[in-house]
């Protein structure tokens, strides 16, 4: 007998039909949720983002394809995640697991609605079940390693690492799928009774299956309130995503498609753009781009940014985390105070939101840019916000004697023309 098995073995068409309307009601939330954010985004300055689809193919993919490169390789390939011991591993065995079931799902469905379309479409079957089964049951254990150890690393609350309710839920609610869905696996392998190859190419499944001494009825009846156990938390989930640390799967890749990878650059501020704002520097989150707005939904708190943060490091008031988190919570404050018509509850940026001496502490060294595995611009923010406390004669101490002496010296030290490289002899060898 050729292995295969039905999509929808032992579940009547009630249930199918259900199954479909809760997965539609489950995107129409997912949807919902996700334009939420975009509208978030959207208060930002605009980055024609439109732009990059507009001209020939050749032209369209010689403008996307940079992004393209970066979201495929830094987030497909998790190439920016490497090199961080414990949370690597668990970043990595967590994505790699998670990815092959959802994989795996998409092509089951495929196979389902081929084959109703024409049987001879059916795929899932012989060879590539036997493949596909396996690939499934073992990687099935790498996603619930990688939740172990997730859930591991929250119970030792490490300091960097951020804290919500929600990650529980998360966490919680992936150790539950994965659980769900081998034991799916093993009470249908107890009422279909596949034999030889159909049988051993699902070793959790059928080792699984060894523990539970179940009648066909029973198992039946078990493997039908089981499925939909998993069904309701795996829409759970998908329903979830635009509400909790989980919004970076979306965020993250998008802000790694459209950021740009130029370091030490800052965008420049022509004269007339001052006289059309009458600022130099942000004053409020609308002064923000969108990119730089989508990007404040891209972190994922991780810490890591804060980690290697010379001022953090040195007890100063700057943690590049809290920057962000800062303003993402100025955004979601603003769209609320717009929303409600009173535009006067528009928080400052300035002071309300994030203090002159925070700003003041970073000593732009770009390792915070460097490490974020989404490529969050915490430096740029931190620049252009001092923009505007320059402009606003918000400078003082050695640093606006500094910028004094460039003014009128040429040099921060205030030495005369003739004198300013004097500096330099120290670094001259002795003949």
């Amino acid at each position: 007998m050729t292995p295969t098995r039905e999509t929808f073995g032992n579940i009547p068409l009630s249930s199918q039909l259900a199954f479909y309307a809760l997965a539609a009601a489950t995107m129409g939330v997912f949807a919902w949720g996700v334009w939420r954010r975009v509208k978030l985004w959207r208060l930002g300055t605009s980055i024609n983002a439109h732009d990059l689809v507009v001209g020939s193919l050749a032209e369209v993919w010689k403008k996307i394809r940079p992004g393209a490169a970066r979201a495929a390789v830094e987030a497909g390939a998790q190439q920016r995640v490497r090199g961080h011991g414990f949370g690597t591993v668990a970043h990595v065995s967590l994505y790699v697991g998670f990815m092959a079931l959802f994989a795996g799902t998409v092509l089951l469905e495929a196979d389902n609605v081929l084959s109703h379309l024409w049987h001879g479409l059916k795929f899932h079957q012989g060879a590539y079940y036997v493949a596909y089964e396996f690939t499934l049951d073992v990687l099935g254990l790498l996603f619930l390693l990688g939740t172990l150890a997730f859930l591991a690393r929250r119970l030792r609350r490490p300091s960097a690492l951020g804290h919500r309710a929600t990650d529980w839920y998360v966490l919680l609610a992936f150790l539950a799928i994965g659980v769900t869905g081998y034991l799916v696996e093993a009470l249908r392998l107890l009422w279909q009774q596949p034999s030889g190859i159909g049988a051993h190419c699902s070793p959790v499944g059928l080792w699984l299956a060894g523990w539970l001494h179940l009648g066909e009825a029973e198992a039946r009846h078990s493997h039908f309130i089981v499925w939909w156990i998993h069904s309701v938390l795996v829409f759970g989930f998908i329903a979830s995503i635009p509400f909790t640390r989980l919004f970076h799967f979306v965020a993250g890749p998008l802000n790694l498609f459209l950021t740009k990878s130029v370091m030490g650059v800052m965008p420049p501020v022509t004269m007339e753009e001052v006289e059309a704002t009458g600022r130099v520097g942000p004053a409020d989150i609308r002064h923000f781009s969108q990119q730089q707005l989508l990007s404040l939904d891209a972190c994922m708190e991780c810490g890591r940014c804060e980690e290697v943060c010379p001022a953090f490091a040195t007890a100063k008031p700057l943690s590049p985390k809290r920057v962000v988190q800062d303003l993402k919570g100025a955004m979601e404050k603003t769209a609320a105070a717009l929303a409600a018509g009173r535009e006067a509850d528009v928080p400052p940026l300035h002071e309300a939101t994030i203090a002159a001496e925070t700003l003041w502490s970073c000593t732009a060294c770009n390792a915070c840019v460097n490490t974020c595995p989404v490529r969050v611009d915490q430096l740029t923010f931190i620049l252009t916000l001092r923009r505007h406390l320059v402009a606003e004669g918000g400078l003082s101490g050695t640093a606006a004697t500094a910028l004094r002496r460039m003014q009128s010296n040429g040099n921060p030290w205030g030495l005369p023309a003739a004198e300013r490289t004097a500096w330099t002899d120290a670094l001259k060898p002795k003949s």
